[in-house]
């Protein structure tokens, strides 16, 4: 008998009802918002630090020589190299609507959720604010947003911070 294809991803429309979340995913979402009112990448550390394993940063292995510090990998990644810019897509990108994604028995709150093609000007600003300045020319050999995603298990996980691609 051949292998069996694992299901399909099953995702929500987008949604802006904090109200429907998890509390555990709310919890986080408010740990990270106030960390980042604080302007300095260091406050990320607590949320960070909250779960068992942190949070991936980037797709495939550490490719910066920041090494294993998840500060240091934010401030890589940051066109600023203090963090400012991680600062300010983590906050909008959690102030955009989000979706479920349902992964077999795994249930993910992914932010920022974005409908394709944007329906208007002030759609299309949000979703470049969660774009790093380094994916600015991928985003535009691809013709659209390489839009940094945010993802938090149902028990309020972080999981991941990456750019989509």
């Amino acid at each position: 008998m051949p292998p069996q294809k694992p299901a399909a991803d099953r995702v929500s429309p987008p949604s802006r009802d904090l109200s429907a979340l998890p509390p555990q995913v709310s919890a986080i979402r408010e740990k990270i918002l106030a960390a980042c009112d604080k302007g300095e990448l260091e406050a990320l550390r607590v949320p960070i630090d909250w779960n068992e394993t942190r949070p991936m940063f980037e797709r495939g292995p550490n490719k910066h020589p920041a090494g294993t510090d998840p500060i240091a990998v934010l401030r890589a990644l940051s066109f600023d190299s203090r963090g400012f810019e991680i600062l300010n897509i983590v906050r909008a990108a959690l102030a955009a609507p989000y979706v479920k994604i349902l992964r077999g028995p795994v249930t993910i709150y992914e932010w920022p959720a974005f409908p394709a093609p944007p329906a208007n000007e002030a759609e299309e600003r949000a979703q470049w604010s969660c774009v790093r300045f380094a994916d600015l020319a991928h985003s535009q050999e691809e013709g659209r947003p390489r839009v940094m995603r945010m993802g938090f298990g149902a028990d309020g996980v972080w999981h991941y911070f990456w750019s989509e691609g």
